[in-house]
């Protein structure tokens, strides 16, 4: 009996841990913002050192695996569609360590913040890895598996992902700041001509600033149902 009674307080906590890993309140992350919408489950290892800003989503399914130590931020207009991966450490193979071993003890551990910046888009299934950090705007497609950093407004897809699209063309980019980020966070037209340079050299852009009176109202519809915090604009 008393055998019975320690099985079923064991069964008890570690269905209290799952619930507590799979179900964050907004309180338990280092920072939550405004209007961070949780579509749980989220397995989410250390809450307190994930900070979200405003107006975020976070999908079912999403796996934030990290040591309290390592930080994930998430800024302001980013979205997560179902089931991502956020991995924090990377286990290093070390002679003599079997694998077993290796993941429990963190040791020779190859461990990344990873940043996510404003206004990304993360695909379904989407993986990123420890010391990533996703560019403003970029979209990351499904299933991808992202390995080391991402310029701003790039479409990336692949695994490893690789950038296939910019996202939009550099005059759209700026309409589109100009609605998004006060005038000292906007990127400029300079910074835009380098990105060109480094990373989209003659490739095709994603997106599109065609858009009709009914669409506009179906923005504003949804703008309020989803509470969406307006910027300042300064």
């Amino acid at each position: 009996m008393k055998r019975n009674k320690i099985l079923w307080l064991k069964k008890c906590k570690k269905a209290l841990v799952w619930v507590w890993n799979n179900f964050p309140f907004p309180n338990q992350f280092g920072a939550c913002g405004n209007n961070v919408v949780l579509l749980y489950p989220l397995h989410i290892v250390s809450p307190q050192s994930v900070y979200i800003e405003d107006n975020v989503k976070l999908t079912n399914g999403l796996s934030i695996i990290n040591a309290p130590t390592e930080k994930v931020i998430i800024k302001k207009y980013t979205e997560f569609a179902a089931n991502c991966t956020i991995v924090t450490n990377n286990h290093r193979s070390t002679v003599g360590v079997p694998q077993f071993i290796l993941g429990a003890s963190h040791v020779n551990d190859k461990s990344g913040d990873v940043v996510i910046e404003e206004d990304v888009w993360l695909g379904a299934g989407a993986t990123i890895l420890a010391g990533v950090r996703l560019g403003r705007g970029c979209i990351i497609g499904a299933n991808s598996l992202v390995t080391k950093d991402v310029p701003p407004y790039a479409v990336v897809a692949g695994s490893p992902a690789k950038i296939i699209k910019k996202k939009f063309n550099n005059t759209q980019i700026i309409n589109h700041e100009k609605t998004l980020y006060a005038k000292d966070e906007r990127l400029t037209p300079k910074q835009l001509e380098e990105l060109d340079q480094v990373y989209f050299k003659g490739m095709t852009t994603f997106g599109t600033d065609g858009i009709s009176e009914d669409d506009r109202r179906i923005i504003e519809n949804t703008k309020r149902k989803l509470r969406f915090v307006e910027p300042k604009i300064l």
